[in-house]
């Protein structure tokens, strides 16, 4: 009797260690599984998808179902992409053009069919902040606090009339700025546009607030209503070092001989953009003697303003090109006579040359006064948040539990 007994015993202790292995095995089997990355230079979507293991004739499906809902001439390097595996088996593939638009493909096996389907991320607007002081450059100290390079470049234009970021930039100097972005569950999705402004040095606090009139058009204005913006810029380009200023009398490298030198010499390296201080229309492009190749523009008001030694001038820009403040018209280079890359720029006022380092510039946009008391409401405000912002009177991300994508810290003001 105990030895049918035991036999019974080990037959059931095999069943259920049969069960168990064959439960542990199909989960294992049907375990889900995600490969995600980005699309790099050369790649395309079929090869894309047969390098990650799935079949020719599977991965055309995928691409011909993707094709219905998507213009494949948009993917872009740096676009991302996900597929979710069921086992071995091929579950969804998903792929994200762009911060807002995503798109999936998925596979059903009853109907043996690939199902598209467009998505796009439902996002909610957040102000967010962030103060610091300048260590080395203004690039290093923003992007130290996790501030977005498109938040960067937006805040440097906004001074780029008051302060020069490669010359004026002192370690110690202090800014706090605000800014709108897109957040989608407690991620950053995307940064908008800073809103409001401030760049202290030991000599002046500028502000810039940003202010949207009844037709849309939006500008930055300082604390009494007038444009932060000017005519000009403050430099044409982004330089190491002025390597020869304006002279009457300045001894030239090549020519060895004194002579005149009616502009400013901005060293910098062969094909650094060169942009248009400010609007216009080109009167010249081409070759000018010993300035090599040379753009020249007419602003209103009497200026003109001459970049030569150029390595090539811009796509597009020939004489009567109208042109924007700050759009690129050319590359430095060491074209005509000149000892090496840089950027030969002179400015001239009704026909004579003029020493640009000593131009006033004149505010580009005043505020008209009608809409004064609207925007002193909106600056008291934001100039409320800053001070709040710089004597941390608000909470940070992680307090607020709120993350970035990459664990930046920045602060949403509630």
């Amino acid at each position: 009797m105990r030895f049918y007994f035991k036999i019974l015993l080990v037959f059931i202790l095999l069943l259920l260690f049969l069960s168990s292995f064959f439960k542990y095995y199909h989960k294992k089997e049907k375990s889900i599984t995600t490969i995600s990355g980005i699309i790099s230079e050369g790649d395309t979507l079929l090869n894309l998808l047969i390098e990650n293991n799935i079949p020719q004739e599977q991965s055309y499906e995928i691409v011909n179902a993707l094709k219905k809902i998507l213009n494949m001439k948009r993917c872009n390097i740096g676009d991302k992409w996900e597929i979710i595996f069921a086992g071995e088996n091929f579950l969804k593939f998903t792929y994200q053009n762009g911060p807002f638009d995503y798109y999936t493909v998925s596979y059903n096996p009853e109907t043996n069919t690939y199902i598209s389907e467009k998505h796009r991320l439902e996002t909610e607007i957040q102000l967010l902040g962030a103060k610091g002081k300048i260590n080395s450059s203004l690039y290093e100290s923003m992007v130290s606090l996790g501030i977005s390079p498109e938040i960067i470049i937006q805040f440097a234009e906004i001074f780029s009339s008051k302060i020069d970021f490669f010359t004026d930039c002192q370690k110690g100097d202090e800014f706090s700025l605000l800014w709108n972005s897109y957040i989608h569950n407690g991620e950053l999705v995307k940064d908008i546009r800073v809103i409001a402004a401030n760049y202290k040095n030991n000599k002046d606090s500028y502000f810039g607030f940003y202010f949207e009139i009844p037709n849309g058009e939006g500008r930055y204005y300082d604390k009494k209503g007038n444009s932060v913006e000017s005519a000009f810029l403050k430099a044409p380009l982004n330089y190491r070092r002025i390597s020869s200023y304006f002279s009457y009398r300045r001894f030239h490298p090549i020519l060895k001989i004194y002579r005149p030198h009616l502009g400013i010499d901005y060293a910098a390296p062969r094909g650094t953009p060169v942009s248009t201080i400010g609007n216009g229309k080109v009167i010249f492009a081409g070759w000018k003697g010993g300035f090599g190749k040379m753009v020249q523009i007419k602003h209103p008001n009497g200026f003109i303003s001459y970049y030569g030694h150029l390595s090539k001038i811009a796509k597009g820009i020939k004489i009567g090109k109208r042109v924007n403040k700050g759009q690129v018209i050319g590359y430095v280079g060491a074209t005509g006579l000149a000892t090496g890359p840089h950027l030969d720029f002179r400015v001239k006022n009704n026909n004579k040359f003029i020493n640009f380092l000593k131009l006033k510039f004149p505010p580009s946009y005043p505020l008209p006064k009608k809409y004064m008391p609207e925007f002193e409401k909106e600056k008291l405000e934001m100039l409320k948040k800053l001070m709040e912002l710089e004597e941390n009177k608000i909470t940070t991300f992680e307090e607020e539990n709120v993350s970035t994508k990459k664990n930046n810290k920045k602060i949403p003001i509630i």
